[in-house]
């Protein structure tokens, strides 16, 4: 799990810290390891007195940016450039290759932002890659949603699912477009929440989703969703969660594979065609408790909620 801080947490520990709590109180109090504590007094620079969570954070968050914006180093973009031109790997394979190979990582978004680079200013990478719709590079977005930041911008802890707390949103949606249920999931335990809704309206869609993951008790960090018109109160969910809101480029459903597998996992238990007047919302609940008990390959065969629980007792046993 990361290590970085959010500003809420930087000011519970100030808070704490003028209440004469203990470091290791505080690690305790956020459910994070004492060394992450001792680290942030250190590269602050300041002794338990001195500690302003405003100042610190905003420092914080700007050599995150210097990092983000940094990028790989050339001899990396030249392997990804052969494994493209030479060997056609789609950008996951060589975000994965790199990793285990020992190489300096690099997300598989990242890759595909650079492709698009690259096919702007007339290169050939694009023509390389084995799916054509992905060949075509990303369609540009023409809706009405204000205000929207694209997952381009979306820091690279996020691609690299090295926390818990991100998470992708979805609607699925009945016959005839009526009736709709709201699919939650994080993307590193694949922990799911169901809520069937009466509507599919921007409020009440936005209304579920501050109430879904406030009474939720982990990390909140960030969501990413489509473009889909129910999601057009971003800035109050961000807003009420305090958290960054994204959206994938359009027609890019890869670009939210954890959401997309879920529905088809719901789909399972409601088929398409099911007329969503007959499903009742605690038939949704049974299917999400369902998912979550459900062991998954991708997390060593644990299920979420065993996933996240191992998470938990590390952070106390360290």
């Amino acid at each position: 799990m990361s290590q970085h801080l959010q500003k809420s947490e930087r000011i519970q520990i100030q808070t704490l810290l003028e209440v004469g709590k203990s470091i290791d109180d505080i690690a305790l109090y956020l459910g994070r390891h004492r060394s992450t504590i001792y680290r942030e007094m250190n590269r602050a620079g300041a002794d338990v007195e001195k500690y302003q969570a405003e100042v610190y954070h905003n420092h914080s968050r700007s050599n995150m940016s210097r990092t983000i914006d940094k990028g790989p180093s050339s001899e990396i973009i030249f392997l990804i450039d052969q494994k493209i031109l030479c060997e056609q790997w789609s950008p996951e394979q060589i975000s994965n290759w790199l990793k285990i190979s020992n190489y300096e990582p690099v997300s598989h978004t990242w890759i595909y932002q650079h492709i698009e680079r690259d096919k702007s200013e007339g290169g050939e990478l694009f023509n390389n890659l084995r799916r054509g719709s992905y060949s075509k590079g990303h369609k540009p977005y023409k809706g009405n949603i204000p205000d929207r930041i694209s997952i381009e911008e979306r820091p690279s802890i996020v691609n690299e699912r090295a926390r818990l707390g991100d998470y992708e949103i979805d609607l699925i949606v009945g016959p005839k477009n009526k009736g709709a249920i709201l699919s939650v999931i994080d993307r590193v335990s694949r922990c799911c929440i169901l809520e069937k809704l009466n509507g599919k309206s921007s409020t009440e869609v936005s209304e579920q989703i501050i109430n879904l993951l406030q009474s939720s008790s982990g990390p909140i960090f960030t969501i990413t969703t489509d473009n889909g018109t129910e999601f057009t109160d971003h800035k109050n969910i961000s807003s009420k969660l305090n958290i960054n809101y994204y959206f994938a480029h359009p027609y890019a459903s890869y670009e939210r594979g954890s959401i997309e597998n879920l529905n088809g996992l719901v789909r399972q238990y409601i088929p398409k065609g099911t007329d969503f007047n007959d499903v009742d919302p605690v038939q949704v609940k049974t299917i999400q408790d369902k998912l979550n008990r459900r062991p998954r390959k991708v997390l060593g065969f644990l299920s979420p909620i065993e996933y996240i629980k191992n998470i938990d007792m590390s952070h106390l046993n360290l």
